[in-house]
């Protein structure tokens, strides 16, 4: 008896040793994204290639009535004879679990590494049939001793010797970690100058990782900005939006920039736009889209209007001078007449698709007061500024400085002038135009009293 339960205790654990090799294996041949499916079918084919054979085996051996016999002619000829029938039945049932928990694993070893081969591609796929035919090679005389000396109950172990070299060696193989791509010779090439040879780099290492977001970001730099072919690199942005892995940050970084070249290079707001509205397409709802959406308020309407921003000579802020109250210039010495009316007209366009553009409405006034002689209208334009919400305070105090010059300057009203500048003190005391309007309130009541002296 004692030996009978030496033998199922031994078997029992090669058994539980040979499946748990075939679960680590089949493991580690399938990549992590599916090991949930996996473990699901090796749980139910554990049940119908493993348990149910266990359970059918050891019914078949006990032997439950006259007409139903054990299987196995020892066990059957225990029973007749009288004797101690259990010891014959446990070493039955050990050898039956061994033998087909051998077949199980070697099975499930086999079909693991025919669906790992099917999902290889290209060199892995070769390298991986190369393991597999040298570990067939290596193991095919062990394999077939184990089966000429222990016969047919030794095949699984057999299987077993062959394919789990292929499976620990083949996870390797299959699932080697991809070396990120590397583009320090592309940038080599492009700081000498020699960009054809830069774009072959680039293209080199987007090779071995083709959704690699940063090599097409730079080849579409190089194409767009080195090259000049901003269709070429509009394909490249677009393919990069199209990569599943592309994520929504990526997605905008890339748009962006190609509404830049659209601007810059092409001079081509609506294609900007176009860019833009892509954004709010594909991530509606999203800070991003938002973003975007707000960069689109901001663009000119037409070539037309992006020319003239470009082409616009900033005008100097005249709080801090001390000439604010001087006669104003021609309108000729700065601008033709004919031109800052179609800057205004377009700076009205803006505003009538958004009345809260700070810029437009900014420039509007400016145009008024200084090159069209309608310091009203300026001033007006400016108090709608300053009835915006949420406006920074060193821009207010920009708008009042503004106010407070062009009432001095161009309408000769130094009384509504020197309240403008009070407000100014009093609302932004420590800002740069309060210092500057204080200086010049002193400078105004020295005027005012050379002139009282004077009549005197």
């Amino acid at each position: 008896m004692r030996s009978a339960v030496q033998i199922f205790l031994s078997l029992l654990v090669l058994s539980t040793v040979s499946v748990t090799t075939g679960w680590v294996l089949s493991y580690g041949l399938t990549p992590e994204r599916w090991h949930a499916q996996l473990r699901r079918s090796l749980l139910v084919w554990s049940v119908k290639g493993l348990l149910i054979p266990l359970a059918i085996w050891t019914l078949m051996n006990l032997g439950v009535s006259w007409n139903l016999q054990p299987f196995m002619p020892q066990v059957q000829a225990a029973q007749n004879s009288g004797s101690d029938w259990f010891q014959a039945y446990l070493r039955v049932v050990a050898i039956g679990l061994f033998v087909i928990s051998s077949y199980w694993t070697a099975v499930t070893l086999g079909w693991t590494l025919v669906e790992a081969s099917r999902d290889a591609e290209g060199e892995t796929r070769a390298q991986f049939k190369a393991l597999c035919l040298t570990c067939l090679v290596a193991m095919a005389v062990p394999a077939l001793l184990l089966v000429f000396f222990g016969g047919w109950s030794m095949l699984g172990m057999a299987g077993i010797a062959l394919l789990a070299p292929m499976a620990g060696y083949g996870a390797t193989i299959l699932h080697a970690k991809k070396m990120p791509p590397m583009y320090a010779r592309a940038i080599a090439r492009m700081k000498f100058g020699k960009y054809p040879e830069a774009e072959w780099e680039i293209i080199r290492e987007l090779e071995k990782c083709e959704d690699d977001f940063d090599g097409w970001m730079m080849l579409a730099e190089l194409y767009a900005n080195q090259f000049n072919d901003l269709p070429e690199a509009e394909q490249s942005i677009l393919e990069i939006c199209e990569q599943p892995r592309t994520r929504p940050s990526q997605l905008s970084i890339a748009l962006h920039r190609l509404a830049d070249w659209h601007l810059q290079r092409a001079g081509d707001p609506a294609a900007a736009r176009r860019d833009l509205q892509m954004i709010c397409t594909r991530l509606p709802g999203t800070h991003l889209a938002r973003m975007a959406q707000l960069r689109m308020n901001q663009l000119p309407a037409s070539a037309a209007e992006l020319r003239r921003q470009q082409s616009a000579v900033p005008i100097p802020l005249p709080a801090l001078s001390e000439t604010i109250d001087e006669a104003p210039a021609h309108p000729d010495s700065a601008i033709e007449r004919h031109k800052a009316a179609e800057a205004a007209n377009a700076c009205v366009e803006l505003l009538k698709h958004d009345p809260d553009n700070v810029a437009a409405r900014e420039r509007l006034a400016r145009l008024f007061a200084e090159h069209l002689d309608k310091p009203d209208l300026a001033i007006e334009q400016v108090n709608l500024l300053l009835d915006m919400p949420d406006q920074p305070d060193g821009r207010r105090a920009e708008w009042l400085s503004l106010t407070a010059a062009w009432y001095i300057r161009y309408l000769h009203d130094s009384v509504t002038g020197r309240k403008t500048l009070e407000r100014l003190i009093r609302e932004f005391p420590q800002s740069a135009q309060a210092f500057a309007a204080r200086r010049r309130l002193q400078l105004l009541d020295t005027e005012a009293k050379a002139r009282s002296q004077a009549g005197a």
